[in-house]
Order: structure tokens, then C-alpha cells, then sequence
């Protein structure tokens, strides 16, 4: 089961995020990333099914380790941990607003987060099939975030598949134009033309799944019933 999880680690300090990797590949984890930044985690999450985020709560750059976390928890439902060196209770305040699994201080012992990555997997039982079954012709594997329409892959650019990922995972619910819009283009800056060219291809491009729009709600998803 182990070697099914996907594990993200979101850390500026080199030795910290080695140790850490270390501990959990030796714990028999095969696929653990690691970045450095906010924009590196939402690289990774775009393309990879994250199961479990680690994440420091104190990370440079503009986007800090709780807003990183945030947005990954609110895009794709991933559990969190918390590392911390400290109790920075400013820190703390703006960290319990996340559904978090539990805070690390540092250092921590292997044992512990062993016992505290068992809970996790089965709280929220990690490991289990990642294919989610859209309607009686598309299904989505969660796991290697790809679209299939009766079994076949369906062929879709970086941004597509972003897009269409970060719907399925909202399934049956709106995404802000503003989130979805941070994530598609957060390494770079386009017109509003050039955003309402890009949605309307993707949904002709996949013209028989359920879009809604709704100019103050976003964009969603939905099953047929």
C-alpha cells in the first residue's frame, strides 16, 4: 500500500526536506517530492495525485506554507502536516483555519511520524483505487491525473488537464474563476481574452461532460442524473 501513496513535501531547508525524505522512503514510501516553494508545490499537484502533504509552516517567498497548504487542501482534498521549529502563535492562529492532521515540531523522531502517517491512511484511506467514474463514459484517474473516455486516454495539454483535474476534484460544486485562473497561470500573465478562449476550448473539446458557469460562482463540474 505504501508504495500507491504520493507524499509532498514542502520545504526550504535542504537538510530538513533530505531528512525527512530519507525517513520516509526508508519507512518503505517510494514516491516522495519535494519542493522548495509554493509555486514548485502547485507544479508537482498539478500533475501528481498528492496523498499527504508535508508542508512547513515558514517558507520563502511571497506564498508562505499555509496559504500553500491551503490552497492544495481546497483544491484536491489533501491531509496535512505541519512541520514547525517553534510555536509561533500568530502562526498557529492562521494555520488552524486548515483541516490539519497534526503539527510536527522539530526534530522529530521516525517513530512518530510513522504512527502519525498509520492514522492518516486510515482516516483517510489512502492507497484505495484512484479511478473515479465520471458517467457511463469518462472516468478520471486521480492517481496519475488523467481523463479517459471509455478507456482510452483522452489527450489533453498541460493546462487542460490542470483545469479538468481541479474540476473533478470539485466535482459537483463551482471553482472561482480567481482560483482556477491562479493555478492554470500562475507562472505567467494573459488577457482576459485569452482565459475565455482556453475555457471555451476545453468544454468543446469536451463537449459531452456536464460544464456550469456562473458569473459570480465560477466554473463546476457536475454528474448527469
Amino acid at each position: 500500500m505504501m508504495s500507491k501513496i504520493n507524499i509532498l513535501i514542502v520545504e526550504d531547508e535542504i537538510i530538513v526536506y533530505l531528512h525527512l525524505e530519507r525517513t520516509l522512503k526508508s519507512l518503505g514510501f517510494k514516491n516522495v517530492y519535494t519542493a522548495r516553494s509554493s509555486t514548485e508545490a502547485l507544479e508537482i499537484a498539478s500533475v501528481k495525485k498528492i496523498d499527504l502533504l508535508f508542508s512547513d509552516i515558514k517558507i520563502e517567498g511571497e506564498v508562505d506554507g499555509i496559504d500553500t497548504a491551503h490552497i492544495l487542501q481546497k483544491l484536491y482534498n489533501i491531509p496535512v502536516i505541519f512541520l514547525t521549529a517553534f510555536k509561533d502563535e500568530e502562526m498557529l492562529e492562521r494555520a488552524s483555519k486548515i483541516d490539519v492532521m497534526r503539527y510536527l515540531i522539530k526534530p522529530y523522531r521516525k517513530d512518530e511520524i510513522e504512527a502519525l502517517i498509520k492514522l492518516v491512511i486510515i482516516k483517510y484511506k489512502l492507497g484505495l483505487d484512484d479511478r473515479l467514474i465520471i458517467d457511463e463514459n469518462y472516468s478520471f484517474d486521480k492517481k496519475e491525473k488523467k481523463l479517459f473516455f471509455k478507456n482510452k486516454e483522452i489527450n489533453l495539454t498541460k493546462k487542460e488537464n490542470i483545469f479538468i483535474s481541479i474540476l473533478i476534484e470539485n466535482i459537483n460544486s463551482f471553482v472561482s474563476y480567481e482560483l482556477l485562473e491562479t493555478l492554470i497561470w500562475y507562472d505567467e500573465v494573459v488577457v482576459d481574452s485569452t482565459k475565455r478562449t482556453f475555457y471555451s476550448r476545453v468544454r468543446q473539446k469536451l463537449s459531452d461532460l456536464n460544464f456550469k458557469t456562473q458569473r459570480a460562482s465560477g466554473i463546476g463540474l457536475f454528474t448527469k442524473n
